[in-house]
């Protein structure tokens, strides 16, 4: 009798748990190439107004660029120069290794000049 006391005495203030399965939700099984991605980035008003104006710097200097942009739910990364830029459409037209490109401004997350 004193040592089941003690037993009992000595799990007080214990969390016992039991498991008798665990749990795992649909989204951890998925493993097709749509279902992967990058998360969104939110840029702040600051943010997008000094991405605008290194691109009106970048466009007139004519000097290669680093960008990243996003879509289709990743990241895409362009080292390029900048040749025109329509304000109309918001698009820039820019030149890389490949060749020339367009590229919608609302989607360009980080820049930076690379002279």
């Amino acid at each position: 009798m004193m040592m089941e006391n003690k037993r009992r005495n000595s799990n007080k203030g214990r969390r016992q748990t039991q498991w008798a399965g665990l749990f795992v939700s649909e989204h951890a099984w998925l493993t097709g190439k749509e279902d992967v991605s990058d998360p969104q980035p939110m840029l702040s008003a600051d943010e997008k107004q000094a991405i605008w104006d290194m691109l009106i710097v970048a466009c007139d200097r004519k000097c290669p660029v680093f960008i990243q942009s996003w879509q289709d739910r990743h990241f895409h990364f362009h080292r390029c120069t900048i040749l025109e830029r329509d304000f109309a459409q918001r698009t820039i037209t820019y030149e890389d290794a490949i060749g020339q490109g367009k590229l919608a401004i609302d989607t360009i997350t980080s820049m930076h000049m690379l002279d």
